[in-house]
């Protein structure tokens, strides 16, 4: 720049000297007004230059980072890859992940290839793990400015409620255990509706989730002619669903799996067989008895009648 000014100064002497003998005083006046907006113009210029190359952003991002996925649940593994423009030799990566609160719920440090590429898998487990929403996952190479941001949403799942209800048919009196396991709610009651053969099981439901049930067959079942088993018909809340699944059953329970939304209070399971009613038992256990008594009646006759002919 200065150069460039001494160039025009010299450059503005030889026109004075070359033009003095030849023009007025007026003239000399707006010849030098015109070199001194040139000047100037020249200046401002390179000014304007060298402030907008200053100010001028990166050609390209220092790091980058992607996740395989942008929801997660507890439990599953996420993969986190990316890749670092300029790589500086035994400087870590740092990976930071923040809840919504801006937390640190987990941290570690990695170093990467020599080729600038990073890659790892993170599980989403322990206790920091709380509050459902977007988390944050930053990574960070050397410098602050040298960051990435990549965000996902956690959804808290509940842990599995298992139990046993103790289930009593009010016609039979007899009694059934049924193992469940429950996420997004509470088991309340189950109870056995001889009457539309089916199994009535109430909840309480805050969060979507899955009841899981072990049916035991004798206490309520469903069958094609020939014996085979039929699919139950499923209803939540008085709405029949498909959505539920039949695991696979053995000699003794019928397993299944019913999933429910928050707000489902009522699940009832429709079979083709309940518990036989008690009366039929007794019936039967009646008949036998009096069968018994009869038999040793006529044994008890026929013995004194051949010791009366013996005798």
């Amino acid at each position: 720049m200065i150069k460039i000014l001494s160039l025009i100064s010299v450059e503005m002497t030889l026109s004075y000297n070359i033009w003095q003998p030849c023009v007025n005083s007026k003239m000399k006046f707006v010849i030098l007004y015109c070199l001194a907006a040139l000047v100037t113009s020249t200046f401002f210029s390179t000014v304007q230059h060298a402030t907008a190359e200053s100010l001028s952003p990166p050609t390209g991002a220092q790091i980058t980072v992607k996740i395989d996925k942008d929801r997660y649940n507890r439990g599953d593994i996420m993969i986190v890859s990316g890749e670092v423009k300029s790589v500086v030799t035994n400087v870590p990566l740092t990976i930071q992940i923040l809840d919504p609160d801006n937390n640190l719920v987990h941290v570690e440090q990695i170093l990467v290839a020599v080729d600038g590429r990073f890659s790892l898998p993170i599980k989403i487990e322990g206790p920091l793990w709380r509050i459902p929403g977007e988390y944050s996952l930053v990574v960070q190479y050397g410098f602050k400015h040298i960051s990435a941001i990549a965000n996902f949403q956690f959804e808290q799942t509940d842990i599995p409620t298992a139990g046993v209800f103790n289930v009593k048919d009010l016609s039979s009196g007899q009694n059934f255990d049924l193992n469940y396991t429950i996420t997004g709610g509470r088991v309340n009651s189950v109870v056995i509706d001889p009457q539309d053969i089916s199994l009535v099981v109430q909840i309480d439901s805050i969060n979507s989730g899955m009841i899981h049930l072990q049916v035991p067959r004798l206490l309520l079942d469903a069958k094609k002619p020939g014996n085979a088993d039929e699919s139950f018909l499923v209803f939540v809340n008085d709405d029949e669903i498909t959505s539920f699944r039949e695991g696979t059953s053995d000699y003794g329970y019928r397993y299944l799996d019913i999933p429910i939304v928050n707000g489902d209070s009522k699940i009832e399971i429709i079979g083709t067989t309940v518990i036989p009613e008690f009366e039929n038992i007794s019936s039967f256990i009646l008949v036998f008895a009096v069968g018994l008594v009869t038999v040793f009646t006529v044994l008890s006759k026929t013995r004194i009648s051949l010791k009366s002919l013996n005798s």
